[in-house]
């Protein structure tokens, strides 16, 4: 059964407007876009619309190639401004600055992203993907997500810095034992078919596929990618959606899937970080 990332997101946002409308402060989250993927631009616009639904002020702030200095000196702006409560800078930037070194600018109390190793919050896709798990515990009778994961196989796929490496961080600090699929991982497609629960975050299009998922297992896609049919830029999904939903029990699908959950769990972030500057 396909469990919605937006349907889920929709039920926190409702708690999060809650909490932040009992605030003495205005959560407050500057956006920084400096690049020219059309999506990044998507995305951004689906962020400031659920933060204005909720009470957060945003910030924006976009930037041409030639101005990674002005960019660079802004963040030093709003690193110092006390009214700023989270920084993101929208991935990917312009191929000519080096993204490292730009959100290495960014103070660690405001990184709501969750990328920096000395930030207080966890990566916001890794949170995105912790709400799923525990809808689909909700969804199995489960009182907690731990009880829901205990003695289950755990896959994640995948461990780059905005996906696989804050997810496997994020069960990591919960005790739960995680194997990692990675490149040098010898007979991928027969350790991905042992796991009760496979989490994907690699952006290659439909390596969760019938021939190596278990019947009953739970999946949930992170990663996505990019390719061009009839001359028209396409997203595609780790998953095979229609060969996923005849095997696993319970899945999340790419599209509209931890999308709309990372955009909730990086606004819960601007909301912790407005209530410990406080």
């Amino acid at each position: 059964m396909k469990v919605s990332g937006k349907d889920v997101a929709e039920a926190i946002l409702k708690k999060l407007q809650k909490k932040v409308e009992k605030l003495k402060v205005t959560p407050t989250l500057a956006i920084i876009l400096a690049g020219e993927d059309p999506a990044s631009r998507m995305y951004v616009e689906f962020k400031i619309k659920a933060a204005k639904k909720i009470g957060v002020r945003i910030k924006f702030y976009k930037f041409l190639e030639n101005q990674l200095e002005d960019t660079l000196k802004t963040i030093e702006k709003l690193n110092a401004d006390k009214t700023i409560h989270g920084i993101i800078v929208q991935y990917p930037i312009y191929k000519s600055w080096n993204f490292d070194d730009v959100f290495s600018r960014v103070a660690p109390q405001k990184d709501v992203d969750g990328f920096a190793k000395d930030s207080p919050f966890n990566g916001a896709t890794a949170i995105g993907v912790w709400e799923m798990l525990t809808a689909f515990s909700f969804l199995e009778g489960f009182k907690s997500t731990k009880e829901f994961l205990k003695d289950k196989k755990i896959i994640v796929l995948g461990r780059g810095k905005t996906a696989g490496g804050p997810i496997i961080k994020l069960l990591g600090s919960y005790g739960l034992d995680i194997t990692v699929v990675s490149r040098d991982t010898k007979n991928p497609q027969k350790v991905i078919k042992s796991a009760d629960v496979v989490i994907s975050a690699t952006g290659v299009k439909n390596i969760i596929n019938k021939t190596n998922l278990k019947k009953g297992s739970y999946v949930i896609g992170v990663g996505v990618g990019k390719e061009e049919v009839e001359g028209k830029q396409k997203v595609y999904g780790d998953i095979n959606e229609e060969d996923v939903a005849k095997i696993a029990k319970l899945y999340c699908p790419t599209i509209g899937g931890i999308g709309p959950l990372t955009i909730v769990s990086l606004l819960e972030n601007t909301i912790e970080a407005a209530i410990m500057s406080s």
